[in-house]
């Protein structure tokens, strides 16, 4: 019975343990930006801007963990960054600020542990789900103009159509760290965003009718309704000639990709089982 007892004891005296066995890791990244979509359908290297974020992390051990992260980031595309004339004449464009927050898993493939010298690289995989918030707007003459509240598609059936500011996607990358010294950490990332909507680029649907744009009675933002038919089509005055037809490219999500640098800060305790 005495030895029971002091197998039992063992056994919580180690899960115990265990539930001390924690190590936290704050970090920053600085990123640029992409974005692949309706306007850009074939570039995985299309980055024009710039975007940040902060990141905090809890690792069961040196190999997995679980990251919660905001990026606040800028992304931006013009159907006249590429060299196809139709696309060129299409001359859709836009920009996005978005805000992004991200629940991630991550694999390193060695054992990683801050401070010790044996384990202080190591590259890894991260995945997982993140909600965004965005509202894609174009510059037009002096003003911004957002571009959802403006209902510029229509559906299959012609009518107008918006959408949600709001939508998830689905995070997949891989990076590589190395602890500099201590609890200091630096390191290189680069994740891709499958977007569960179409709507980043705010090209998706089917071109509106002029007849759907002159039978509106109002108009935000102090704009016309030839500045609206432009808006809708800016290729040259031809909406007449392209309504109903797709406005996009057929396909249902949209989606953004960072590439950049992490520092990180990690709090170790000493009673972690796997610190020693």
């Amino acid at each position: 019975m005495i030895k029971i007892r002091i197998a039992i004891l063992t056994i919580l005296s180690f899960v115990l343990s265990g539930v001390h066995a924690q190590q936290y890791e704050f970090g920053v990244s600085g990123v640029g930006t992409g974005y692949m979509g309706d306007i850009n359908t074939t570039n995985p290297f299309y980055f024009k801007n710039l975007g940040a974020g902060l990141f905090a992390k809890y690792n069961f051990n040196p190999t997995w963990g679980v990251r919660l992260g905001y990026n606040h980031l800028y992304l931006s595309g013009s159907d006249r960054d590429f060299n196809n004339a139709n696309q060129k004449q299409q001359n859709f464009q836009f920009n996005n600020t978005l805000s992004e927050l991200a629940l991630t898993a991550e694999f390193n493939f060695f054992k990683y542990i801050a401070g010790r010298e044996l384990n202080r690289y190591t590259p890894y995989i991260v995945a997982g789900v993140a909600g965004i918030m965005h509202d894609p707007y174009v510059n037009y003459g002096s003003k911004k103009i957002r571009l959802r509240e403006l209902e510029l598609e229509a559906d299959e059936k012609g009518n107008a159509v918006t959408f949600s500011k709001f939508a998830l996607s689905i995070p997949i990358g891989a990076g590589f760290k190395y602890n500099i010294k201590g609890p200091w950490s630096i390191g290189a990332e680069v994740i891709y965003r499958t977007v569960l909507s179409d709507n980043i680029d705010a090209v998706s649907q089917y071109y509106l009718s002029p007849g759907n744009i002159s039978a509106r009675t109002s108009i935000p933002n102090g704009l016309t309704k030839e500045d609206l038919t432009f808006l809708a089509d800016p290729s040259d005055g031809k909406l007449m000639i392209n309504a109903g037809r797709a406005r996009g490219d057929g396909k249902k999500f949209d989606g953004y990709m960072t590439a950049g640098v992490t520092l990180t800060y990690t709090i170790i305790s000493k009673k972690c089982y796997w610190w020693q």
